[in-house]
C-alpha cells in the first residue's frame, strides 16, 4: 500500500489574508466584548471580530458596547481593528463668556485623589480621606425647611 504524501500547504499569516473591512475607515458598533476581542458589526450588517487598535482605551471600548455609541474601525496587521469612537455631539465647551454649562440629570464624578473648586477666596475641596473643607470669609446657610447636623462632635467658636 502506498504511503500518500501529505500535503504541506502554508499557513497563512496577517500579510497573506484579504482585508476583511475592505479599504478605509468604516463605521461600526461593538456587540460583544470578550477578553480583549470584540465582535463588531459594520454599518452595512456585517459582522466580525475585531481588536483594539493601539493606543485604544479597552474603557472606550466598554463605554461604546454599554451606550451604543459608534466606532471606527479599519483593517490592521491583525485583523480589523478598533480605531476610536464617532463623536456625535459636541464636547463640553465654554462660550464666548467663558461660562461652561452642563445640563444633567445627575453628575457623578469618581476621583482617587481630590476634587476642589475655587473661586477668588473661597474653596470647597474633598479628599479621599473622607475630609471636606469649605474655605471662604464668610457662609450663608439659606433652607426653607430644616437644617440638620449629625456628627459625634461639634465645635463652635
Amino acid at each position: 500500500m502506498a504511503k500518500k504524501k501529505s500535503s504541506s500547504l502554508p499557513r497563512s499569516s496577517a500579510i497573506d489574508r484579504e482585508p476583511a473591512l475592505g479599504p478605509g475607515i468604516h463605521g461600526a458598533f461593538i456587540e460583544l466584548a470578550l477578553s480583549g476581542s470584540y465582535r463588531i458589526r459594520t454599518t452595512s450588517g456585517a459582522r466580525c471580530a475585531a481588536v483594539l487598535g493601539d493606543g485604544v482605551d479597552p474603557a472606550l471600548a466598554d463605554d461604546c458596547l454599554r451606550t451604543g455609541r459608534m466606532i471606527i474601525v479599519a483593517d490592521g496587521p491583525r485583523g480589523p481593528a478598533i480605531m476610536g469612537a464617532l463623536q456625535t455631539a459636541p464636547p463640553i465647551a465654554r462660550d464666548a463668556d467663558g461660562v461652561v454649562s452642563v445640563n444633567a440629570k445627575e453628575l457623578r464624578m469618581r476621583l482617587d485623589r481630590a476634587a476642589v473648586i475655587e473661586v477668588g477666596a473661597a474653596s470647597i475641596a474633598a479628599d479621599a480621606a473622607g475630609v471636606v473643607r469649605i474655605e471662604g470669609d464668610r457662609m450663608v446657610v439659606d433652607m426653607g425647611a430644616l437644617v440638620r447636623v449629625l456628627s459625634a462632635k461639634v465645635e463652635l467658636p
